[in-house]
């Protein structure tokens, strides 16, 4: 079946119920979403007799399983195989509670600006929690271009300014110019040039979400106090969460603690790191024995019970682009 693909989705379902993750409870969040693509890809090859080697798969049986659909895009012509694991229990989790004592969160990693892709994965995040409504929605948006100058950028922002913890820097905002609110650092302001036009472009297809009443809320992850006011002023569904990555929560940087604070916005902290669906993810993919030249994007979603603050399930929706063995 994979051998005709040139896409491939995978959908890993609640991986709080595989027992490999569960032993791995330090893993960073790399090697979490590696473990579980991996695991996915075991269990769907074994319930589908298809040993994966080399981009291809080798069928030990003539009859296709259940949990594995082959579609053809209509305006592409590409195919798709839709991978999911056979034995997974959102279905469910998500029926134990009733709905409005659920609360979803997911979070979107995308390097580029299509609303295609962007539009998919949403769809296909809704697919598989079988739900029709997601409480907040967080785009994270990592062009290679600013990949790659990631790690010289972050050097420089560490020199730049004093560490404080985030508390701590709450009560000195009122002491803080408003020069010094205003402005972000140089490489922050780099940033912000590169990446705010296309997180304009996905925003709106968020916010055509929001508008539908099938989202609630939005946020944007590891941008500056600068590009968060420019995003805030032009957008019509105002982001009301804001991400900063741990790396650097230490040193906040004024003008996006003192925007966040003075707009509700709520300011929050990852451990994601910007080149996620560019390293071990995709590795694992190759080690797997598909040929996969990147992934086109991933969602991660997570399920909390309201009322006891509970984490019921969590899972992880990727595409990626198989290699063309012709070429």
């Amino acid at each position: 079946m994979l051998k005709s693909a040139s896409k491939v989705t995978i959908n890993t379902g609640n991986v709080l119920n595989l027992i490999d993750i569960k032993k791995k409870a330090g893993q960073n969040v790399t090697e979490e979403l590696s473990e579980s693509i991996k695991l996915t890809l075991s269990e769907w090859g074994t319930q589908n007799g298809h040993h994966l080697q080399n981009g291809t798969s080798h069928s030990d049986n003539s009859q296709d399983s259940d949990y594995m659909v082959v579609s053809t895009s209509a305006t592409n012509n590409e195919a798709v195989v839709n991978i999911t694991r056979p034995h997974d229990d959102v279905h469910n989790k998500m029926a134990e509670e009733e709905r409005k004592n659920l609360k979803i969160g997911v979070k979107i990693f995308i390097n580029e600006d299509s609303t295609t892709a962007l539009t998919e994965c949403m769809e296909n995040v809704f697919t598989a929690l079988h739900t029709e409504r997601i409480e907040n929605v967080i785009l994270a948006y990592n062009p290679d271009i600013i990949t790659r100058g990631e790690n010289r950028d972050e050097n420089n922002a560490k020199s730049t300014f004093t560490k404080a913890s985030p508390m701590s820097l709450g009560s000195n905002v009122g002491r803080v110019s408003s020069t010094e609110i205003e402005a972000d650092n140089e490489a922050d302001a780099r940033k912000c040039e590169a990446i705010l036009p296309g997180i304009k472009i996905l925003w709106a297809v968020l916010e055509d979400y929001v508008k539908e009443g099938r989202v609630q809320q939005l946020g944007v992850a590891d941008v500056g106090g600068g590009c968060l006011r420019k995003l805030h002023a032009w957008a019509r569904v105002k982001p009301t969460i804001a991400q900063i990555n741990l790396a650097s929560c230490c040193v906040v940087p004024p003008s996006l603690h003192a925007f966040c604070k003075a707009n509700d916005v709520q300011l929050l902290t990852h451990a994601d790191p910007p080149d996620l669906l560019s390293l071990a993810a995709v590795k694992t993919l190759s080690d797997a024995g598909i040929g996969c030249n990147n992934l086109d994007w991933c969602a991660r979603y997570q399920v909390h019970i309201k009322c006891r603050g509970v984490l019921a399930l969590k899972g992880y929706v990727c595409k990626a682009t198989l290699q063309n063995k012709n070429k």
